[in-house]
């Protein structure tokens, strides 16, 4: 799990000026400059119905986040689409790493 120094605060939210969104398979991700890392999963209830699957697509994605971080420093908001749930941590892992990687 992530560490509550690493992840957004609801200020951290408003304080996102320069934006860019990558579009993924799996989720859409938001990136603004910073001059440290923080990471924060918003999921709506729109796209999965159920808690337990939020969180645990949450939590899947925080483990992976806790190994892999940008080369330079961001603050990164996850939005996972429906099909996250389904797939494996492995290949949320690679689609992440492949978005760090043009950061």
């Amino acid at each position: 799990m992530l560490s509550k120094s690493k992840r957004l605060t609801r200020d951290d939210f408003s304080k996102l000026q320069k934006r860019t969104t990558i579009r993924s398979n799996y989720f859409d991700i938001v990136i603004s400059p910073s001059n440290e890392s923080r990471f924060a999963c918003v999921i709506a209830k729109k796209r999965v119905k159920l808690a337990v699957d939020r969180n645990k697509i949450k939590r899947k994605i925080y483990h992976i986040v806790h190994d892999i971080h940008p080369k330079t420093p961001h603050l990164v908001i996850f939005y996972p689409k429906q099909n996250a749930h389904n797939v494996s941590s492995k290949i949320l892992s690679e689609e992440i790493k492949k978005v760090f990687d043009t950061i």
